[in-house]
């Protein structure tokens, strides 16, 4: 069996609500994201790369925090990238971490979320990463993983989260258990001074998280129910429990790790 192409999966650019799906995904991920950028000093000079930038929210920020140096968004899709103006110290570059380079020692930041954990060997992705990084540069990796399904008190979501991540699983090749292994994975690779921080997503209070829990459910339906992981009534009796005041329950954390090159 070929291994998944993303580009032709559940989460692919052409895949109808991805783009709203990212916009949300960037609106919730954001403010954590730039605290930890904030936390490490990124200065005006940087050299920075951000891999799989989907909508570029994180590159224009970093352009605008480092006027003195460089951004370099990549994505296998730039499409999203290429809608809006690029600031002139920001390049987008159509870019494969598992295959395609920068090289050794150039950048002073590299940062990846929601993508290490689609591709199929994360630690080697990561390991190629941390080598474009100069001494003393940072390497900010974020990924998710789901919460056990079986401790939810709703069964019904539960499911529909679980069937999600299987679904990925088969598709993209996703592996949900990586969140956990970045930091082991970034002391093989050498780093030092590693950190990690979570966010987790609480499903029934929050407006914004509703949206985007309903955009992903929405983009997954059609994939449940042609592998049969779950109907449409199912589907569709799971998320009624985001329009119930008294429901909240969580579905997934952040988890975001970060690790320096020795000067």
């Amino acid at each position: 069996m070929s291994s998944p192409v993303y580009q032709d999966c559940v989460l692919a650019h052409g895949t109808r609500g991805e783009r709203e799906r990212l916009r949300l995904l960037e609106e919730l991920s954001d403010p954590s994201t730039i605290a930890v950028l904030e936390r490490l000093g990124v200065a005006s000079h940087w050299q920075c790369v951000e891999a799989g930038a989907g909508h570029g929210s994180i590159a224009r920020w970093l352009a605008a925090r480092c006027p003195d140096g460089s951004v370099t968004a990549t994505d296998l899709d730039t499409a999203f990238l290429e809608e809006s103006p690029t600031p002139v110290n920001m390049t987008v570059a159509r870019h494969d971490v598992t295959r395609d380079d920068f090289p050794a020692g150039s950048r002073n930041l590299v940062h990846a979320r929601a993508l290490l954990g689609h591709l199929p060997d994360p630690e080697l992705a990561l390991d190629r990463m941390a080598d474009w990084l100069a001494p003393g540069g940072w390497i900010v990796v974020e990924d998710p993983t789901y919460l056990p399904a079986a401790a939810s008190p709703y069964p019904q979501f539960a499911a529909l989260l679980e069937a999600c991540q299987t679904l990925l699983a088969r598709t993209h090749g996703t592996d949900h258990s990586w969140a956990r292994r970045i930091p082991a994975a970034m002391a093989r690779a050498g780093l030092t001074d590693i950190g990690m921080t979570i966010r987790v997503a609480v499903c029934g209070t929050d407006e914004k998280e509703n949206a985007f829990w309903r955009r992903c459910f929405a983009q997954a339906t059609p994939g449940l129910i042609a592998t049969g992981l779950m109907t449409a009534e199912q589907i569709a009796a799971a998320v009624t429990h985001l329009d119930d005041p008294a429901f909240t329950d969580t579905a997934w954390m952040m988890v975001t790790c970060w690790g320096r090159r020795p000067s």
